[in-house]
C-alpha cells in the first residue's frame, strides 16, 4: 500500500468535496519555510505574501480571526507589499552554491530543485553536503527521507526519517510521518486518525 503522496490524499479530497487547490508537499518545502514541528497547523497568508496568522487546527476562534483579516481594506493590505517576492531560479542557486561556500540551506534548496527535475542522485549528493556542513539540522535528513520515499525507496526513506527524529526528538511532524508509514491503519482509515494510539506510541518511544 502506498502511504505517501497524492494518491493517498485524493480520496479524502473527493470525500470532503474540496473545491480549493490541495498541494502535497513531498519535498517538505512548506515545512521548512515555516519551521513546522506539529500538524495540523493553520497559516493565513494575505494576498501580498505576508503571514498574518498562525494557529493550530481549525476552530471557531480561528475562523473569527480570519474573518476579521478578510474585512481589511485592500489598500491596507497592499500597503504592506514586500519590495520583491520571487523564488530563486535553479541557475541562481547553482551560482550561489559555487560562490558562497558551505551554506547548508542553499544545498537543500538546490537538492529540491534537482529532485523536481527527477535528478535524484544529484539531489542526494547535495543533501549529503548539507548534512556534512550542519549534521544537527533535522530538516536536511527529513528532506532526504521524503525524496527517497517519493522515488519508491521506502526502507531507505524510513531510515532517514528515523534519523531526523533522533536529531530532533520533539518534532511531532517527523514522528507522524514515520507512524503513518509503519502503521497506515492508524491514519488512513474511516476511523483515523487515532489520537489515543498516537499518545500511547509517544510514551513507548520516550521510554
Amino acid at each position: 500500500m502506498d502511504v505517501q503522496g497524492a494518491s493517498v490524499v485524493q480520496p479524502y479530497v473527493e470525500k470532503a468535496h474540496v473545491t480549493f487547490p490541495v498541494a502535497v508537499d513531498t519535498a517538505d518545502l512548506v515545512g521548512q519555510a515555516f519551521r513546522l514541528k506539529a500538524i495540523p497547523v493553520s497559516i493565513f497568508v494575505d494576498e501580498v505574501g505576508i503571514v498574518r496568522l498562525r494557529a493550530g487546527g481549525p476552530t471557531e476562534e480561528l475562523f473569527g480571526k480570519i474573518e476579521n483579516l478578510l474585512q481589511e481594506p485592500l489598500s491596507h493590505v497592499r500597503g504592506k507589499m514586500p519590495n520583491a517576492t520571487a523564488n530563486i531560479a535553479k541557475s541562481e542557486l547553482e551560482r550561489r552554491v559555487a560562490t558562497d561556500g558551505p551554506d547548508w540551506k542553499l544545498q537543500v534548496a538546490l537538492a529540491q530543485a534537482y529532485a523536481q527535475e527527477g535528478r535524484l542522485d544529484e539531489a542526494i549528493a547535495r543533501l549529503q553536503r548539507a548534512a556534512t556542513v550542519n549534521p544537527t539540522e533535522s530538516s536536511v535528513v527529513f528532506t532526504w527521507g521524503l525524496l527517497l520515499l517519493e522515488h519508491g525507496q521506502k526502507d531507505a526513506g524510513l531510515a532517514k526519517l528515523k534519523q531526523a527524529r533522533d536529531v530532533e526528538p520533539d518534532n511531532w511532524r517527523i514522528r507522524k510521518q514515520i507512524w503513518a508509514i509503519e502503521h497506515p491503519e492508524k491514519f488512513y482509515t474511516s476511523e483515523s486518525p487515532d489520537y489515543d494510539w498516537q499518545n500511547e506510541q509517544l510514551k513507548k518511544e520516550k521510554q
